[in-house]
């Protein structure tokens, strides 16, 4: 019968999530079918799914070997470059630029070649691949640039997610947007009216009431655009910093405090958007997460990663002459 034996990378993972991955060519329903007729044994007793597993557990499974073999075969990684960058790498995380134009996990029209596809690859090129695969800490959009955090093993994950949700990550972001913000420095404190659900203008997905997030801003430069006809359009800089990571929360709070982001086609200005593509070729929306600080869940060493601009936006800051260098903290 097939054991399998939890490390140090497995435990802390409930034993319903842990048998997801490592029999991935197994549907769920036939996964919680072994369960409930105690065909799946921990440390030799009948355990439930929601068992949090320990570093030394030996899982015994009452199944076909041949079975087994086909249903633990890991399905092979679908990409194809390595569109990353590496910022930062240890054995407990990794720290990556995410280019524009990318989703990070696959989804609707994009079923291969996430950035967690190509993080896959490039990891497992290295060294054998185990059931627990890298996993991103947290998430940017598909046209978002910048710093994105990976853990590594669980405990990491773990021990960042908890970082994150209790604030001691340090997000910030640049944004162009319209118009000049007032004051200068503040905070927005707004739900988070997404428009990502199709036939539905305002609101969370799937019927999930909207929630509430706060982003604190700093107009770092402002600038006049001209146009063939009418007034300039006035543009800023801003330095954004998330106080809560809602899905859209930026774009959102943008919209919602009358300073669209530029070249957002969902929350954006339509005739900004139009004028810099024409005069830019932006063709996506103006926000990297150009800066990343917390202390590391291992070593307790301190980090301050930054991210210059990406190609598609250094062109347009040069244009604009929005600094060659990144702003201050």
């Amino acid at each position: 019968m097939p054991t399998l034996k939890i490390d140090h990378n497995d435990a802390g993972q409930r034993l319903g999530r842990y048998l997801k991955k490592a029999l991935p060519g197994m549907p769920v329903n036939h996964i919680f079918k072994l369960l409930r007729t105690r065909k799946v044994r921990v440390n030799g007793h009948r355990a439930r799914s929601d068992l949090i597993l320990e570093k030394g557990d030996e899982i015994i499974l009452h199944m076909d070997d041949t079975q087994f073999k086909q249903d633990s075969r890991r399905r092979k990684r679908k990409a194809t470059g390595m569109d990353f960058t590496v910022v930062l790498e240890d054995e407990h995380l990794l720290v990556v630029s995410k280019p524009p134009f990318i989703p990070v996990h696959p989804g609707a029209g994009h079923t291969h070649n996430s950035l967690i596809d190509q993080v896959h690859a490039y990891l497992e090129a290295q060294t054998c691949p185990d059931v627990f695969r890298p996993s991103l800490a947290h998430r940017l959009d598909r046209d978002t640039s910048g710093l994105l955090l990976i853990g590594k093993s669980v405990s990491v994950l773990q021990k960042l997610s908890r970082m994150l949700k209790e604030g001691r990550v340090e997000k910030r972001y640049l944004a162009l947007a319209a118009g000049i913000p007032e004051p200068k420095k503040g905070t927005w404190e707004f739900e988070v009216k997404r428009r990502d659900v199709p036939g539905k203008s305002t609101g969370g997905p799937r019927g999930r009431k909207d929630q509430a997030g706060r982003t604190s801003y700093r107009v770092a430069t402002t600038r006049k655009l001209s146009q063939e006809k009418g007034p300039p359009i006035d543009v800023s800089l801003l330095v954004l910093k998330l106080h809560t990571g809602r899905t859209h929360q930026i774009r959102s709070h943008l919209n919602q405090a009358g300073h669209p982001l530029a070249g957002d086609i969902r929350y954006g200005d339509r005739l900004l958007n139009k004028l810099l593509r024409k005069r830019y070729n932006l063709r996506r929306q103006f926000l990297h997460a150009f800066r990343l600080g917390f202390t590391h869940p291992e070593t307790g060493k301190k980090l301050n990663l930054a991210d210059p601009y990406p190609q598609d936006l250094k062109s347009i800051a040069q244009s604009l002459r929005l600094g060659r260098d990144l702003p201050p903290r």
